[in-house]
């Protein structure tokens, strides 16, 4: 049966998709912490632990979710029944995340109702993205198509980043300086941003294909199931660069607003962020020219040298000096992490191309599983131990009589260097990683062929042979 073509309406309307998967991650990394301690009034350690509670769950249930998407079997195809579900329970999961619960209740409360709202939205994240991100892998078989999908799609998660991280944090500072009460605050973040990440995903289950070849077989959850995409050596080094990428910027999205109310405080952490998300849309038609031109690897880590430099400036930038001075070093920042930021999903798909060309199967949704699983639980950790520094450092928290109090010393360096040396130390690691990845550009097209060939059951030379064997032990 010939498959429907892959125009570019499906094309834009499966990338829009990442509104969610971008959008929602930055505002809740930007916003939650502070929205539990500032607000909901629950101390710095316990709101970090009812997110690192959640995190962990969520971590858990992905590779479940990608053995049960690899294995459903409907005429709506294997992805997309999950992903219209999961969108109109997108819309429930952020009316009860973002309630805003009154002052009268006890602090065990506010974190039994923080961690069961909390849950419930990883649970339904869950099910979006995982095969969300499969279907990455499988909407189109044509490589050059899939990286063009996946490029607007990490270009649209951009822009909804800087939507969801900008105008929630406007909203905080107007929310502190007076300007609107708690249920303005609510009906925007809760009502409003949950139809705007719901209604992509409840399209794609509707208007979108699924165009790869399924297994014959059924996969069975299993350790060995669990573990199998590690034996992929190409799989392995991406889940490394990502999770350097991954938990810097998360570090980064929760520090931001502590940072620019209590360090420097000068500074707007809207004005900080909308120069790190507009930089690097300036730099989307640079680094989409360069994908399809140049080893990927090497467009994530060209701009690391720089993006480390300058945000160590940044975290260590003296409160008296002009702000003009940590803006600027904010856009060089922006500038060299750019490739590092989008880099990571436009892999992906190679090194499941490169698992099935060892393995003999494909099964995507547990690639995406354990590759979010490491990532989330790794994040879960540091958000901990973020929340437990500000804690031990002495941090206060506001109150109705003091809204805005001043932190001691301690906690200001906390703050400091929590957010700073993550990013230095994480990405200095992720540079030395992506050198050492072993998939380039040509590899990657020698993976493509042999896949093309095993599909039309071609048969091979004895030079070709030879080669399938070299580059199963250099990818696997």
């Amino acid at each position: 049966m010939t498959q429907k073509p892959f125009s570019n309406k499906e094309k834009m309307l499966f990338a829009w998709g990442d509104v969610f998967g971008g959008g929602s991650q930055a505002m809740i990394g930007v916003l939650y912490l502070i929205f539990l301690t500032d607000i909901i009034g629950i101390n710095p350690a316990l709101a970090a632990t009812a997110i690192m509670i959640s995190k962990v769950w969520d971590a858990i249930s992905d590779p479940l979710m990608g053995v049960i998407s690899d294995n459903t079997r409907t005429k709506f195809g294997r992805r997309r029944p999950y992903i219209f579900a999961g969108g109109l329970m997108v819309l429930i999961a952020y009316l009860l995340m973002w309630f805003p619960l009154g002052s009268g209740l006890t602090e065990g409360v506010k974190v039994f109702y923080a961690i069961a709202t909390y849950l419930f939205y990883s649970t339904v994240a869950t099910i979006v993205m995982v095969p969300y991100s499969s279907l990455s892998a499988e909407i189109t078989t044509d490589t050059k198509q899939r990286n063009s999908v996946n490029l607007i799609r990490l270009i649209i998660s951009t822009v909804a980043s800087a939507v969801c991280t900008l105008v929630p944090s406007m909203l905080l500072e107007q929310f502190k300086a007076g300007a609107f009460g708690i249920n303005v605050f609510y009906v925007v973040v809760g009502i409003g941003f949950g139809i705007f990440f719901a209604l992509p995903l409840v399209l794609i289950g509707f208007f979108t294909r699924e165009r790869a070849n399924l297994p014959e077989e059924k996969s069975v959850f299993s350790m060995k199931t669990f573990v199998k995409p590690l034996r992929i050596r190409a799989f392995r080094g991406l889940v490394y660069m990502y999770l350097c990428q991954s938990i810097s910027m998360d570090i980064l999205s929760a520090g931001i607003i502590f940072f620019t109310t209590y360090v420097l405080i000068s500074g707007s952490s809207t004005v900080f962020l909308g120069i790190f998300i507009g930089v690097q849309l300036l730099m989307f038609p640079l680094i989409n020219s360069l994908v399809n031109k140049i080893d990927k690897k090497r467009v994530y880590y060209y701009g690391l040298p720089l993006a480390v430099v300058a945000f160590l400036f940044v975290g260590l930038y003296p409160e008296e000096w002009p702000i003009i001075g940590a803006y600027a070093l904010t856009g060089l920042t922006a500038l060299g992490f750019a490739g590092a930021q989008l880099m990571s999903w436009i892999i992906f798909p190679d090194t499941v191309d490169a698992g099935e060309l060892v393995l003999n199967e494909r099964p995507t949704g547990s690639f995406s599983g354990i590759m979010t699983f490491i990532r989330k639980t790794a994040s879960a950790i540091a958000i901990q131990i973020f929340g437990i520094m500000l804690a031990v450092s002495g941090y206060i928290q506001p109150t109705e009589l003091i809204p805005s109090p001043t932190q001691p010393e301690a906690a200001v360096w906390g703050i400091r260097l929590a957010m700073s040396l993550s990013f230095v130390i994480l990405m200095t690691v992720g540079y030395f990683l992506a050198r050492r990845f072993v998939l380039t550009k040509a590899l990657t097209l020698e993976i493509s062929s042999f896949l093309d060939k095993r599909e039309k059951r071609v048969e091979l030379s004895d030079d070709e042979n030879k080669r399938l064997i070299e580059i199963k032990q250099i990818v696997g």
